[in-house]
């Protein structure tokens, strides 16, 4: 064992997979559900489970003796938010942006092979999900997702692709690994990536890279509407440079801000 495996606290690691797992599976979970999800014997999820429960991060229904995530695991998203300065100072700029189409603007940084969005600036007539911050979709197949790839160098971008689940969401996904990586390459030579159906059925989503002071993205500004309202020639022309102008503004002001 290297003095790195002896820091690791298999129990700790065990707990937390508990919590991921209403991430990956639901908002209300039984004891034996939890012990199939993370592989554990059902006395062993028990344990962990209840142990959340008393800490106040799983609340348990009296009546079905189910669980569910509690209030007390907003605090640590309103953690990571407060001290997030690309948020911060993407907000504002995101308002503007939504003004201009009367579209949801959102913020998304990569995660793994995945993007998680950080914010999200809903239209007027937003469905309630499209307004929740922390929502993961695979990189491979999310436009934001293949615009921050396209901006990162190319032996990363092929990791990510290659260590994704490629798993079609819609029946529109594109799931060819030489076409994903064609994606990347047309989104770093035209500033932006465009989708249509990749991650939700309907969808039109453009998206331009927020650029650090190393010459790489680390976040994506994403412009996604619907057909038949909107078409890929009208999303491209309207879309594609409000999104750049969006994303070069919050670029921009991360490095007076530094």
């Amino acid at each position: 064992m290297t003095k790195q495996d002896t820091l690791f606290v298999s129990s700790l690691e065990k707990g937390l997979r508990v919590l991921d797992v209403f991430r990956r599976h639901g908002a209300s979970l039984g004891i034996t559900e939890i012990a199939h999800a993370t592989n554990m014997d059902k006395s062993a999820a028990q344990r962990f489970t209840n142990t959340l429960h008393r800490l106040g991060y799983l609340e348990k229904d009296k009546h079905s003796r189910r669980y569910r995530p509690a209030i007390k695991l907003m605090d640590f998203s309103y953690t990571y938010l407060q001290q997030d300065r690309l948020a911060e100072i993407a907000v504002a700029r995101l308002i503007e942006a939504g003004k201009v189409y009367g579209t949801t603007v959102n913020l998304c940084v990569l995660a793994g092979t995945d993007i998680i969005y950080t914010v999200r600036i809903p239209h007027e007539k937003a469905n309630y999900n499209a307004t929740i911050p922390g929502r993961r979709i695979p990189a491979f197949c999310a436009t934001g997702g293949i615009c921050i790839l396209a901006f990162r160098p190319a032996d990363e971008a092929t990791a990510i692709i290659d260590a994704s689940d490629i798993r079609p969401l819609t029946e529109h996904t594109i799931t060819d690994r030489d076409t994903i990586m064609r994606r990347i390459a047309e989104a770093h030579d035209q500033g932006y990536a465009i989708g249509a159906g990749q991650a939700l059925p309907n969808e039109i989503a453009v998206a331009a890279p927020v650029i650090g002071n190393n010459g790489m993205s680390i976040g994506a500004v994403l412009i996604p509407v619907y057909k038949p309202q909107w078409s890929m020639e009208h999303a491209t022309e309207k879309l594609a440079p409000l999104a750049m102008e969006t994303a070069r503004s919050i670029s921009g002001s991360l490095y007076r801000n530094l």
